[in-house]
């Protein structure tokens, strides 16, 4: 299993806008369990969101990312330019706490 981790930083200034249009047309259209965070104490100026999906190989995260990351990147690249971008991230799960290793 992977998890997939989608961070969005953008400045104070246009923080809320973009922010309701990834609630309300970008969220909203993504099929599927997804995490919405809010990133506290975080190093970079401005504000930093999360989205986070688990996915069961990376074939389906290369999907996700087909499918859906691409209008994110789209989107930003054409109302915030150098006012937020985005990073994602790819982790495996190896074990589980209470699993013995």
């Amino acid at each position: 299993m992977y998890l997939y981790n989608i961070s969005i930083i953008v400045d104070d200034e246009n923080h809320q806008q973009l922010i309701n249009w990834v609630k309300k047309d970008w969220l909203s259209k993504i099929q599927g369990e997804v995490k919405f965070l809010k990133m506290l104490n975080t190093p970079h100026e401005g504000s930093t969101y999360c989205v986070q999906i688990i996915a069961d190989n990376e074939q389906a995260i290369y999907s996700f990312q087909k499918e859906y990351v691409s209008v994110l990147q789209e989107h930003i690249a054409l109302y915030y330019l150098e006012k937020a971008f985005i990073f994602d991230s790819t982790m495996e799960y190896i074990s589980n706490i209470d699993e013995s290793t």
